[in-house]
């Protein structure tokens, strides 16, 4: 499967309140130790950014509880990787079906 590429207004869910950001997403599917097709399409992944308009936001997701993103009317769990505070943006992976 080619990587598929996303971008969009995004929404995360985090603690009983919603946050907007801008998300930059990609998916993919295969085996990371061969880089061949998966045997299951469970094995497909899902990494990116959310970029906030502040750090206060960025960083009330990075330490939430099971934040939720909503794309496009479709919410799925991600965990964050990463947190760069002077653009206000985290890193974040899923894995399963993509949001988008």
């Amino acid at each position: 499967m080619e990587p598929r590429f996303h971008q969009s207004d995004a929404t995360v869910h985090a603690d009983g309140d919603i946050y907007r950001c801008r998300a930059n997403l990609r998916s993919w599917a295969e085996d990371p130790a061969t880089g061949h097709p998966p045997v299951r399409t469970s094995q497909e992944q899902w990494a990116g950014r959310l970029h906030f308009d502040s750090d206060a936001d960025a960083e009330t997701v990075l330490y939430a509880d099971a934040p939720h993103l909503v794309v496009d009317d479709t919410e799925t769990t991600f965990t964050v990787d990463d947190l760069d505070r002077p653009t206000a943006t985290l890193t974040i992976r899923g894995s399963g079906t993509p949001p988008f």
